[in-house]
């Protein structure tokens, strides 16, 4: 027989083991729905530009040489990695630039490197066409004057051809029960992907590029370096058709440009708005027909190489961009529960409102000067930021948010 005692002292036990579960369980709860707000942060130059205020672009070249490939390292025996079964043939482990492969490139990265310094950059453009005598008006103080060139390696290759993929014939009756049709169906999917079936040609078109281009930034005054040289890369691989498995590229590389380098972003790459697509379709239907915009809105539709050069120069000035001037970056950051008023302004994109009043306030909670170090990250103020998480660490020396942001933001 159970002892009265010993039941209510089970039952105490039990209740406290319960809310203490259900406190650690709101807590997980609310850190794991913790209020993430997608922030536009600027972020300062990737190196250090000093007393520069003019752009001048100068000369881009293509040169010859060979393109060094993502995963590349991992190819210690190609020829065993080029007779995988998912590699087509001929397999592709090397792009290589030639000299007179794609003169309009240069000038596609010369564009793409004009359009983002004019919409990002702190500098004022003189002359953009890497003519020497492209100035109009009071020259500036050479002293004061960057110009930028760069060396170019570009390859790309396009396989129009088709490969054997297995079908099955799966004719339906529709007066069997569902669960036979079912399992019919999951017997044609079993037999197409084992290659038991109708081998059937299949037409596939795969392009792949890839461009690098070492940029120099000199004074035009002395010659001498504004910024060290410095190498990017950048990659296209894209296949339509055929076996989505398979590629002219080893697998190893195939994935690292996926991961890395081939995210579907929308770069605005054509040359067209759709408002001037869709004028040229009334104006000029013939040019419209023959760009294919009527079928662009289709993903199955290969890209023009046009597109793919424009991307990859797009690509690739971003990123010197970055080294030179401030840029901007979306990134989903955590508000934490301070003065719900400061909390209000940053969600609502406020940033300059929120440290205001942020700063007017005496007594800062850690969340409070958190929150003033996130308003002043996403207004670009690094240094300010970091002062601020600090501020917050140092009343809560164990809270992983501080930690976090604190690496986030550090130079």
């Amino acid at each position: 027989m159970l002892n009265k005692n010993n039941y209510s002292k089970s039952s105490s036990i039990y209740s406290m083991l319960t809310r203490v579960f259900l406190c650690i369980l709101f807590s997980m709860m609310a850190a794991s729905c913790a209020p993430k707000v997608s922030f536009k942060i600027q972020r300062p130059p990737l190196q250090q530009v000093q007393n520069i205020k003019y752009i001048e672009i100068g000369n881009f070249e293509i040169i010859p040489g060979k393109i060094e490939l993502p995963g590349s390292e991992k190819l210690a025996n190609s020829e065993s990695v080029a007779e995988s079964k998912k590699t087509l043939q001929p397999a592709v482990t090397s792009f290589i630039s030639t000299k007179g492969e794609s003169n309009h490139m240069s000038e596609l990265v010369r564009a793409a490197l004009v359009h983002d310094l004019s919409l990002h950059s702190p500098y004022q453009l003189i002359n953009t066409t890497g003519d020497k005598t492209g100035y109009s008006g009071v020259l500036p103080n050479a002293a004061e004057v960057g110009v930028i060139s760069g060396k170019i390696k570009f390859s790309e290759m396009i396989f129009e051809s088709s490969e054997k993929l297995s079908y099955f014939a799966n004719i339906k009756n529709k007066g069997v029960r569902l669960e036979q049709s079912l399992l019919a169906g999951a017997v044609v999917m079993g037999a197409e992907a084992s290659g038991r079936g109708f081998l059937i040609p299949t037409p596939y078109v795969e392009h792949l590029g890839a461009i690098e281009v070492e940029f120099f930034m000199h004074r035009k005054s002395s010659g001498e370096n504004v910024v060290s040289p410095q190498a990017f890369r950048s990659y296209h691989a894209k296949k339509w058709g055929g076996d989505p498995r398979t590629s002219h590229l080893p697998a190893v590389i195939k994935t690292a440009i996926s991961e890395g380098f081939n995210q579907d972003q929308d770069f605005s790459v054509t040359l067209l708005t759709r408002i001037d697509r869709a004028g040229l379709s009334f104006t000029n239907p013939t040019e419209y027909f023959a760009r294919g915009f009527n079928l662009r809105q289709d993903v199955g539709v290969p890209q023009t190489v046009l597109d793919m050069r424009i991307r990859l120069g797009r690509e690739i000035a971003e990123k010197f961009v970055r080294q030179i001037s401030p840029y901007h970056e979306t990134a989903d950051l955590i508000v934490l529960d301070g003065n719900p008023v400061a909390v209000t302004l940053i969600r609502g994109n406020a940033y300059q409102e929120a440290i205001a009043f942020l700063q007017s306030q005496d007594d800062r909670s850690a969340e409070d000067e958190y929150n003033l170090g996130l308003a002043f990250e996403a207004n670009g103020e690094i240094q300010m930021a970091r002062k601020h998480y600090q501020l917050a660490l140092n009343q809560d020396d164990e809270n992983q948010e501080f930690k976090d942001a604190l690496r986030r933001t550090k130079n």
